[in-house]
């Protein structure tokens, strides 16, 4: 089987190639139990892996939660921003939140000390996160190196149930810090089955394609575990918005991405230097219309700026066609970016004494 590695830069591709690598099902086929959400409708979320076990226990009125975590990477951009949104679609299902920073991961796999983690995750994530919309009185938040001892232990104890052909296969490799942050994600995923949690039910993990050697690692442990009947956790699979000048969005390029904490001024320069997909003359334009799937001030507007479908798709119609160019597309995302941010800025300052008190509280 192709396999991906979850702590390398990753060029996706063909998003339904790796659906048939992975076995990967289209998220079509569960669309009609979902909440009615735009990264649904609009195919960013366009893959599961068991989520229908997990739909139909919270249709029956059973507990279910969702998990995710965050890398301490660097700034907070409108990459992640997806993830969030997700956080809140299940938050708005009451499932109950967990949400671990991986400080243990970014320490062994990308040099980043706990101390500087520690940083990163409460000034460009909780508080964006806050700011966003996040309830962090329903969510379970830790640093991995804060899990506890329960957690830890049961992160050693999960090795038994892997082979080290299973890890390499996986994987590519079986470094021990590769190892030891794969066994300490595997206590994240399952930890909401934890009997301190209220016990074993279904549990939701959305990810990029990138992430599931961990996801079916975990589901494999879950299903080998016999100290508590755990579920296997389900997965979704989101696509990956791209960088502005196209390729990979990456926090090491400034140019790539647009961080919620730029100021209007600076956003508004990045649209302009963006790639679009405007054709070189204004008459080969008329006549041709805009290479939309290039265009990444059209994705921008897809992923995060627009809910309206019916507002995006005559943009679309309009910029396909010929009628709409290049700049009067640019112009529209810099209203609606400018405005976003203006107000998410401010969220973001209330936000600031929220995530201090909680986090000298919990």
């Amino acid at each position: 089987m192709p396999e991906i590695d979850p702590w390398g830069d990753v060029e996706v591709g063909d998003y339904s190639q790796k659906m048939q690598d992975f076995g990967i099902d289209p998220i079509e086929d569960v669309e009609n139990k979902m909440p009615d959400n735009y990264l649904i409708r609009r195919g960013i979320i366009f893959g599961h892996r068991g989520l229908d076990k997990f739909l139909e226990a919270k249709e029956k009125g059973k507990d279910v939660a969702m998990m995710t975590g965050i890398m301490p990477s660097g700034v907070f951009h409108f990459g992640h921003k997806s993830v969030v949104d997700q956080i809140l679609m299940y938050q708005e299902m009451d499932a109950q939140i967990t949400i671990t920073a991986a400080d243990i991961e970014a320490y062994n796999t990308r040099d980043i000390s706990l101390e500087k983690s520690r940083e990163l995750v409460i000034e460009e994530y909780l508080k964006n996160y806050v700011a966003l919309g996040l309830d962090l009185d329903k969510t379970d938040f830790y640093f991995q190196s804060e899990g506890g001892n329960n957690y830890h232990l049961r992160s050693k104890q999960f090795a038994k149930h892997l082979t080290q052909n299973e890890v390499e296969a996986t994987y590519g490799s079986a470094a021990p810090g590769k190892i030891t942050s794969a066994l300490t994600q595997y206590s994240d995923i399952l930890r909401p089955q934890f009997k301190e949690n209220g016990g074993p039910k279904p549990v939701v993990v959305p990810v990029g394609v990138d992430q599931d050697p961990h996801i079916r690692l975990t589901r494999e442990v879950a299903r080998k575990y016999r100290d508590a009947d755990y579920y296997k956790p389900a997965s979704t699979y989101h696509k990956f918005m791209r960088g502005l000048q196209g390729g990979k969005m990456s926090s090491s390029d400034e140019k790539s991405y647009i961080a919620l904490t730029d100021s209007p001024e600076d956003a508004l320069m990045k649209i302009d230097q963006a790639k679009t997909g405007g054709r070189d003359t204004l008459k080969e334009h008329r006549e041709k219309g805009a290479k939309i799937e290039e265009d990444m001030v059209f994705e921008l507007l897809t992923f995060h700026l627009i809910r309206d479908d019916n507002e995006l798709k005559q943009i679309r119609e309009e910029y396909a066609s010929g009628e709409m160019l290049s700049g009067e597309l640019k112009q529209i995302a810099k209203e609606k970016l400018s405005e976003f941010l203006v107000e998410h800025q401010e969220k973001r300052k209330e936000a600031g004494p929220i995530v201090k008190q909680y986090l000298k509280e919990r």
